[in-house]
C-alpha cells in the first residue's frame, strides 16, 4: 500500500504534505492508521508540483523514506507551489523497488499516484491491461508496476476523450481495470489521484475487496483557502470528510464535487 496527499490553494512549501503536518506523509510512512494491508510505507517518497506559470509539473522521487533522503527535507522547505501531489510507497511484493517505480508519475501536464494493489498483476493481469495502451504510452512502461500501468491507462483515456477531463479519465481507467480484474477473479484496490495544476481528482473504488480510505478537507484551520485530498487525515481538523466508497471526487481550491463511479462486483 501507499499513503497519498494532494493540495490545491495558495502557494505553500513542499514540506507541507511531506513533513509539516502533525500526521504528515513522513509520519504515515511509519505509522499509518487506516491502511488495509502492510504496516509501513518506506519503499519510496515522491512529490510533483507546478511552479507558478508552468503548465507541466516538476517531479522529485527517491527510493528512500522521507527522513533518509539527504536533499528532500531542505528542498521541500524552500520550494513553494499552490498545487502538489505527494506519496510514500509501500511496495507490493514482487513488483520491484527503485525511484522509477515511485509515484507520483508524470505525463505531460498531469501527475498521478495510486494507493492500492492489483493481485496477480505480473502473472495474470499485466498483459491484459498493457495491451489496452496505445504504442506511445506502452513505450513508457519501464517495469512491472500495477500503479504505473493504471496511471498510463488513465492517460490513454484522457487522450482519447479530452472533453471528459481528469475526472472522466480517472473513472474510466479504474472502471476498466476493475472489469479486467473481476473477469479474472483477482482483487484490486483502485484509489487513483490525478492532478493537473489546478484540479485534483481522486477515485475510491475496488474490485473483489474493500476500498482504501480517502478524505477531503476544505478551508481547514491549518490550510485556509485550500482543499486537500489524502489517504487519511493529516491533522485532527474536524473538517476532514471521507469520500464515499465507489466515488470519484474532483477538487479545486474552492470546490469539492463528488459523483459515483461504477464498482465491479465482488
Amino acid at each position: 500500500m501507499c499513503r497519498l496527499a494532494a493540495y490545491v490553494g495558495p502557494p505553500v512549501p513542499l514540506s507541507t504534505l511531506l513533513y509539516d503536518a502533525p500526521r504528515s506523509l513522513q509520519v504515515q510512512a511509519y505509522d499509518p492508521r487506516e491502511q488495509l494491508s502492510g504496516a509501513v510505507n518506506v519503499d519510496g517518497t515522491g512529490i510533483a508540483w507546478w511552479p507558478a506559470g508552468d503548465a507541466e509539473p516538476l517531479r522529485y522521487v527517491t527510493e528512500r523514506p522521507p527522513w533518509s533522503d539527504v536533499n528532500l527535507p531542505t528542498l521541500a522547505a524552500r520550494l513553494r507551489s499552490g498545487a502538489q501531489l505527494a506519496a510514500v510507497r509501500g511496495a507490493t511484493p514482487g513488483l520491484g523497488h527503485g525511484a522509477g517505480l515511485t509515484a507520483p508519475f508524470v505525463h505531460e501536464h498531469v501527475a498521478g499516484a495510486h494507493n492500492g494493489f492489483i493481485a496477480e498483476y505480473r502473472t495474470r493481469v499485466a498483459r491484459r491491461l498493457l495491451q489496452r495502451l496505445p504504442d506511445h504510452l506502452h513505450a513508457r512502461v519501464e517495469a512491472a508496476s500495477d500503479s504505473h500501468a493504471l496511471f498510463l491507462l488513465a492517460m490513454a483515456h484522457l487522450e482519447a476523450d479530452p472533453h471528459a477531463a481528469l475526472a472522466g479519465a480517472a473513472a474510466a481507467a479504474v472502471t476498466e481495470a476493475a472489469a479486467v480484474c473481476a473477469d479474472l477473479g483477482t482483487p484490486a484496490t483502485l484509489t487513483l489521484l490525478l492532478a493537473d495544476g489546478t484540479t485534483v481528482v481522486g477515485t475510491r473504488t475496488a474490485s473483489g475487496t474493500a476500498a482504501n480510505t480517502l478524505y477531503t478537507l476544505e478551508d481547514g484551520a491549518r490550510w485556509p483557502g485550500a482543499t486537500l485530498l489524502a489517504s487519511e487525515p493529516l491533522d485532527d481538523d474536524l473538517g476532514w470528510r471521507p469520500v464515499p466508497d465507489g466515488s470519484v471526487v474532483q477538487v479545486s481550491a474552492t470546490e469539492v464535487r463528488t459523483t459515483r463511479v461504477t464498482r465491479s462486483p465482488a
